[in-house]
């Protein structure tokens, strides 16, 4: 039964259980390249300070041996999960002689076979890691994939759902809460890509010879003058053989299909891609996507997924237990990314459209969704611009106001013990409200901004900001002995795991395959 936001409120008092921030966790997933002196991506191995690649909990590497992924634990505060970023990327940022690269999109490369894919040893879990970014190579070119972003993970706690549900069975009312918002969220996530986007200018050696829709801002780069997030366009996570997928989120059993028929149904161009080149595996299948992390999605239901099993046979088992948001740009402002501000104004965003009407989505409203993603992305400053809404247009700034006023509405209903919660939610409004009346006041108006005015080039900004952002964060003084252990026990780790007798991988990688 859906409830009414007082409906909902009432129920949690009545069990007590009615501070909503005490029901929260959250984790970030930061990703960033490591640039060498020349200002180009690193080639060099990742390094043994940080750990072992495969077995560190904190830090570990993206599709590129030079792209690094930092991962925060599941914290119960959005002060405490920044906090622990920014000790991550301290300890990065003092353990490497590299320069950290603040932005999304890459520095310039002008050789994109000098991107190195990421390296995980000689284990079954190593090789099939490095081979899936092999087919991602073959897929997509490496270039695309050097783009980096955060993801920002979200849950509520099983006792929040077990005062909102009746006689349901827990598993299966989490299962319908998370996939209700995750339909809600997809309605307006084009804010996201308006409100933080921080990607409107590329290089030119990111396009090399591809098609693109690009203009020059300047001898090194390319842009679009109202662009927000060309990281979520087709020149970056997008994917044209994804394009028809439509999954709906509409049931688990609906979403879990949707997913197996796009990890099993055979895909024209990546059967001519092949599995083997030189006597070499290049790719784990020749599927619409090779594993489930391959599906380019603004948002994802997710469960923490043993090494070695499917993501899609543990959803199917044990249900949904948080939520994974993939459209955070690097802010390259912000020494570790992301603010508070970012924090408090995307967790109202979800807790709204958890209390938001649970409605199914049709075929249609997904392309209307999608069409208006595409639009942010490329035009989301264009005062112009109109996004379709039930198949009427409506204004960027009209519609985001609608959002903001309905955050305001259900935070001023929140009870006095979540006073503090809500203060810093509606300072962040205020924030973003800022941005829907200037859009020069969100990151990528500030980027083409700077750019232009200052005759600058991608370049050095990034430098600039690499370099302000280094002395901020090693200022920070904090402790950090806890990241030097767990470098060391990872590579304790890694050395046991290659020594141990396992399967031939051609055998391992036929059970992954076949195992949905």
């Amino acid at each position: 039964m859906a409830r009414s936001l007082g409906e909902a409120l009432s129920l949690l008092a009545d069990k007590g259980n009615l501070n909503l921030e005490n029901s929260i966790s959250r984790g970030i997933e930061k990703e960033s390249l490591r640039i060498s002196k020349e200002n180009t991506i690193s080639s060099a191995n990742h390094p043994i300070a940080l750990g072992s690649a495969l077995t560190n909990k904190y830090i570990t590497t993206d599709f590129s041996e030079a792209l690094l992924e930092l991962i925060t634990p599941a914290h119960s505060s959005v002060e405490n999960v920044l906090k622990n970023l920014n000790e991550i990327c301290k300890f990065v940022m003092e353990e490497t002689s590299e320069t950290i690269w603040p932005s999304s999109i890459p520095c310039k490369i002008e050789n994109e076979d000098s991107i190195r894919l990421a390296n995980y040893g000689t284990s079954n879990s190593g090789q099939l890691k490095t081979l899936y970014r092999s087919g991602l190579s073959h897929r997509y070119g490496s270039m695309m994939q050097t783009v980096s972003g955060i993801h920002y993970n979200f849950s509520f706690s099983d006792a929040l759902f077990e005062s909102l549900k009746d006689d349901e069975n827990l598993q299966s009312f989490k299962n319908k809460k998370y996939l209700s918002l995750i339909r809600n969220f997809r309605r307006n996530a084009w804010m996201i890509l308006y409100l933080f986007g921080s990607s409107p200018v590329v290089p030119k050696t990111f396009i090399s010879d591809r098609k693109n829709f690009l203009k020059e801002l300047n001898e090194d780069d390319l842009f679009l003058e109202y662009a927000t997030c060309l990281r979520m366009s087709e020149l970056g996570y997008m994917s044209e053989a994804q394009d028809k997928l439509y999954i709906a989120y509409n049931n688990i059993e609906e979403y879990l299909r949707d997913l197996k028929n796009a990890l099993t149904k055979k895909h024209k161009r990546y059967e001519e891609v092949g599995l083997i080149k030189h006597g070499k595996r290049i790719q784990i299948n020749t599927s619409i996507i090779q594993i489930e992390n391959e599906y380019y999605s603004s948002i994802r239901p997710k469960r923490v997924t043993p090494l070695g099993e499917r993501p899609i046979n543990v959803l199917r088992d044990q249900g949904i237990d948080y939520l994974e948001i993939r459209a955070l740009d690097n802010n390259s402002f912000l020494p570790s990314g992301i603010d508070e501000d970012t924090s408090y104004f995307l967790e109202a965003y979800l807790i709204g459209c958890f209390f938001d009407e649970d409605k199914k989505a049709s075929q249609s409203e997904i392309k209307e969704l999608l069409a208006n993603w595409e639009n942010v992305v490329k035009r989301g400053r264009d005062p112009k611009l109109k996004l379709q809404k039930n198949k009427e247009k409506i204004t960027i700034k009209d519609s985001g106001m609608q959002v903001i006023d309905s955050l305001r509405n259900i935070f001023e209903k929140m009870p006095s013990e979540m006073e503090d919660y809500t203060r810093k939610v509606m300072k962040s409004l205020d924030v973003q409200e800022k941005k829907l009346n200037d859009s020069s006041l969100t990151p990528s108006g500030q980027i083409v901004n700077d750019l232009q005015s200052n005759n600058k080039t991608w370049e050095a900004l990034n430098l600039e900001l690499a370099k302000s952002h280094y002395d901020s964060l090693t200022k920070f003084e904090t402790d950090l002995n806890y990241l030097s252990e767990e470098a060391k026990v990872s590579l304790e780790k890694f050395k046991n795991l290659e020594k141990q007798q396992e399967e031939e991988f051609e055998v391992y990688l036929d059970k992954f395959v076949n195992d949905i």
